[in-house]
């Protein structure tokens, strides 16, 4: 039921990323088919779709139960936001290894994509949320649309211009993404703050530190080198 509620989001997805993909000069004059991409990106979601339900029930441990068998019950459902991410984020690195790809091209473009879809899995998930988390589920939806705005308004412009460095682009999303679910984390455990410390935070922290060091290290040379460009 929670991946059939999800369909529309990961319409969302397939069609934003063709719009980004199918005219881009970068990939047609490396001879970057559009089926390619699309491979890419399924192989991504399926390692997605693998870490997401592995986190959520390592997030969610219960003492007792064999992890494997919950693994695949589906009365044991629950898929993890956070872990989708990071599988994606793992399966990217490994498959910029052995594709000849502009892997950071690319990895905005999917970046970017997953970013159009979030508004519409948020909006679409209210419908199984609990009424205590529907607001903060609508307050997701729609902070991540004007995270939509301003990556459409002021960074892929630049993306296309070369003038912001290739890869900033999903860099910056990681980063937004774990500031939001921080704050969103945050604004439901208000009642009970103790209840904020959790494997999901402290997770959600080491990946906005990990952002953060990715960003500086990928902007100082980048930097640099337009500064020599200028000279």
């Amino acid at each position: 039921m929670e991946l059939a509620i999800l369909i529309p989001a990961l319409l969302v997805f397939l069609y934003s990323l063709y719009r980004l993909v199918k005219d881009d000069y970068v990939f047609i004059r490396k001879g970057i088919l559009l089926e390619q991409s699309y491979d890419i990106a399924f192989i991504i979601l399926w390692i997605s779709l693998f870490f997401s339900r592995a986190f959520f029930l390592l997030f969610n441990y219960q003492p007792g139960k064999n992890i494997f068998f919950q693994f695949f019950s589906i009365n044991e459902g629950g898929f993890s936001l956070l872990g989708a991410i990071i599988g994606g984020m793992i399966a990217m690195y490994f498959i910029g290894r052995y594709k000849k790809v502009p892997l950071g091209r690319l990895s905005d473009f999917l970046s970017l994509s997953f970013l159009f879809a979030l508004p519409v899995g948020f909006l679409t998930s209210a419908l199984l949320v609990n009424r205590s988390e529907l607001l903060f589920t609508l307050l997701s939806a729609v902070l991540y649309f004007l995270l939509i705005l301003f990556f459409v308004q002021f960074l892929y412009p630049r993306i296309l211009s070369r003038t912001l460095k290739e890869g900033m682009l999903s860099i910056l999303f990681l980063l937004f993404f774990s500031l939001i679910s921080l704050l969103t984390t945050f604004l439901v455990s208000l009642k009970n703050i103790a209840a904020y410390v959790n494997s999901h935070t402290i997770t959600l922290f080491i990946l906005l530190i990990f952002s953060l060091i990715l960003l500086f290290k990928e902007a100082k040379p980048f930097s640099q080198h337009r500064r020599t460009l200028h000279r």
